[in-house]
């Protein structure tokens, strides 16, 4: 059936082609698509007041990733807005705190697709470290004596501290649970019933005084900004890694360049960075005991796969009336039904 509508959809270098297949739908299914200035790495999207009417005057929903930034300003500026959707599980971007106040629910992916690779990709990263999968490459592929000391270590019997538990986290531990491993959580706002049986709170401190890998999971909010930083690597055992598979955002990457040079920690698997792509000169990609992946460690075909239908259907909801699929803020709904009331009422 066909639907009106005006959607605007941003552009994201990574998604790009996510983003065209989500708008492509949108034609075919009868509504207008607003297409928004090309995202250009490294820089994110800061779209420029003198075009906010051209680009949010008319739009219904915005489609967007977390390289487009969303400030209030811009929200309160777009008087038919009636929510933001995300394709992908990531919505740092957004002022959540204006969105909430001002009714404007968001929709993002966090599909069993999403989380279950994140989760599954983190456990290989963790498996690499352990086993120098690249140390043994190289004695292969340049044609080195065999190492008489061994520098693979068995994950069984390790403990692996996850900082955050939410879906991605949960999903590590129990890939984890018949490996004979220790999993240690810190997550502050984790009801204790969502607490996997298998997993053990603790403080933060502990987590890392103890942990053989350090597994950072949290979501990038002006509260955990840098949250990992050269006190944090201090507590860490000398022979422990660090894995980043959530956001740069939260990692001192200054700490964490001394902490791996001088040997303050074994190693660390990263896929994510404060800048992306990660620069050509980072001291990063000089080390030779980190894994580095290009925030794609987790992409598997079947997210890619999830996420237009996700998106359309959170698009569909929130043009309905109804609450996306998975909403990111729930305690935005009240504040959004009398939005739309008065959206009936002005019509």
């Amino acid at each position: 059936m066909a639907r009106s509508g005006v959607v605007f959809v941003a552009s994201d270098f990574i998604l790009d082609h996510v983003l065209d297949e989500i708008s492509g739908h949108l034609r075919e299914a009868g509504y207008e698509v607003i297409q928004g200035p090309r995202q250009v790495p490294p820089i994110k999207t800061e779209f420029a007041r003198e075009e906010w009417q051209r680009y949010f005057g008319r739009t219904d929903v915005i489609v967007t990733t977390t390289r487009s930034i969303l400030p209030r300003e811009l929200l309160a500026a777009a008087p038919r807005l009636r929510g933001v959707v995300f394709p992908t599980i990531g919505t740092e971007s957004i002022d959540l705190q204006a969105a909430n106040e001002l009714g404007i629910p968001i929709g993002h992916g966090p599909t069993p697709e999403n989380f279950n690779s994140m989760a599954e990709s983190t456990v290989l990263l963790m498996l690499a470290l352990m086993y120098d999968l690249h140390g043994t490459e190289r004695v292969l592929r340049e044609n080195a004596p065999r190492p008489t000391a061994m520098k693979a270590h068995l994950l069984m019997g390790k403990t692996v501290g996850l900082i955050g538990c939410g879906r991605i986290a949960r999903g590590v531990a129990q890939r984890l649970a018949g490996w004979g491993v220790k999993v240690v959580a810190f997550d502050p706002y984790l009801p204790g019933e969502q607490v996997p049986a298998s997993v053990e709170l603790v403080a933060m401190e502990t987590l890392l005084a103890t942990s053989d890998i350090v597994s950072l999971h949290a979501t990038l909010t002006p509260g955990t900004r840098q949250m990992i930083g050269a006190d944090q690597f201090a507590l860490m055992k000398r022979n422990a890694f660090f894995v980043n598979t959530a956001r740069g955002g939260m990692v001192d990457e200054q700490a964490l360049c001394h902490a791996l040079q001088t040997r303050r920690i074994a190693g660390a698997a990263l896929d994510a960075f404060e800048q992306e792509p990660l620069p050509g000169d980072h001291p990063l990609r000089m080390l030779d005991n980190v894994i580095l992946t290009p925030h794609m460690v987790g992409h598997t075909q079947e997210i890619f796969d999830a996420m237009p239908p996700t998106a359309l259907e959170n698009i569909s909801r929130l043009m309905e009336g109804e609450a996306p699929l998975y909403c990111l803020n729930p305690a935005a709904l009240p504040t959004w039904r009398s939005r739309l009331d008065a959206f009936a009422g002005s019509a």
